[in-house]
């Protein structure tokens, strides 16, 4: 079987990270595929972190299709070229209509299951540009033949939202990579007069909520004022949601607590977390957040949003608390450091909870097995006689 693995859409965020541990996945096991990857820019970066030069067995794409109309054209010249079975679309909208059978992943929260809360994370003018968008890519995620998802809240909003039959949408969990699973370990509690490091590693979506650390570090500040604590976040300086989040702590006189240590590359995820304590999400909106396990597999108590999304990942392994409630996420890093017995317990349920998920090997077999799925329901050619009838 033929599939050409479409990565050309990603240039940030956790899709990025799962679709390069993919990859790896593939290069690793001899499945009997025949692959084709198109890859971006970005992509090819992370895989040169582990040591995959994508010149020679990736074709890269410079530019993304949801932005190049030349991008698009080489993405149809190279499936025409090729003539796949089945063309996976690992995150999409894939913003080309292929001729061959099209297996798209759907891991875009905005569009499957988006709330009036996280909308309220926006710029008010910000408001109709996000619909915009959202109903463009909408009308692109439909142009596909099946679809796999990373949860159950998103398979249900996505056959509901753009009324897609929910049989064809496979959910495949995500999980953590393979160094996080390798090198586990947990924090220990803090001691008396100990710096503690909260970190918040995130990409820069403003769904994320960022703009709310600040104020969190203010109330920490407040509530106890004897605590050496900081914020460790991972945001480009050259990013409008930093300007946002510094702008907010320059307001809240908060510099000192905040260490920003701008994009941190994939492999080198284990290192930040051994050097923090905490795992603190504000985050308002997610598909699946690769925090969670990675937080588990490390060892850090998570605190993060009481939003149907984040206890479906995570259950009783994380201390909740209101959307935009400053002052309730400061009591959940203080509960933890005024409580041992609570910090070893939610670190203690991370673990159980990560034996729910998948290995990465276990969630690359779960995507072959799709792939042979869909590929043996309709020869090649009969698929493509189909869509040009």
């Amino acid at each position: 079987m033929k599939v050409l693995l479409n990565t050309t859409t990603l240039n940030k965020g956790g899709a990025l990270q799962t679709s390069g541990a993919f990859i790896l996945q593939v290069l690793r096991n001899d499945d009997g595929i025949d692959w084709t990857f198109a890859v971006s820019r970005q992509v090819a970066d992370e895989l040169a972190h582990f040591g995959v030069d994508a010149r020679e067995r990736m074709i890269v794409f410079e530019e993304l299709p949801s932005h190049s109309k030349a991008a698009r054209r080489q993405l149809s010249a190279l499936e025409a070229e090729i003539r796949p079975d089945v063309v996976f679309t690992f995150s999409g909208p894939a913003y080309v209509r292929f001729r061959n059978f099209h297996l798209m992943g759907c891991s875009n929260p905005w569009v499957t299951h988006s709330t009036l809360t996280a909308y309220r994370s926006l710029f008010p003018r910000g408001w109709a540009d996000n619909v915009a968008r959202n109903v463009y890519r909408g009308w692109w995620f439909r142009a596909a033949d099946a679809w796999v998802v990373q949860t159950e809240t998103a398979q249900r909003g996505l056959a509901r939202r753009l009324r897609l039959p929910a049989e064809r949408i496979d959910v495949i969990s995500n999980t953590c990579g393979e160094r996080y699973l390798a090198e586990q370990g947990a924090r220990p509690f803090p001691q008396p007069g100990q710096k503690v490091r909260i970190l918040s590693f995130s990409a820069p979506y403003r769904q994320k909520n960022l703009q709310l650390l600040p104020r969190i570090a203010q109330e920490l500040a407040r509530r106890r004022p004897d605590l050496d604590f900081s914020i460790v976040i991972t945001l480009p300086e050259d990013h409008y949601v930093w300007r946002l989040v510094s702008r907010r702590i320059a307001q809240a006189g908060v510099a000192r607590v905040i260490e920003n240590r701008g994009r941190v590359p994939v492999a080198q995820g284990p290192d930040l977390y051994r050097a923090c304590d905490i795992c603190l999400l504000p985050t308002l909106l997610e598909t699946f957040s690769a925090n969670y396990p990675e937080a588990m597999a490390m060892g850090l108590p998570i605190v993060t949003t009481d939003l149907d999304f984040a206890r479906e990942v995570c259950g009783d392994a994380a201390l909740y608390y209101r959307p935009h409630d400053a002052g309730a996420a400061a009591e959940c890093v203080l509960r933890l450091l005024s409580d041992r017995t609570q910090w070893e317990r939610q670190i203690a349920r991370g673990k159980e909870v990560l034996k729910r998920f998948p290995t990465p090997h276990e969630r690359y077999r779960a995507y072959v097995d799709l792939l042979r799925h869909w590929g043996d329901r309709l020869p090649a050619r009969e698929r493509h006689e189909a869509k040009t009838t």
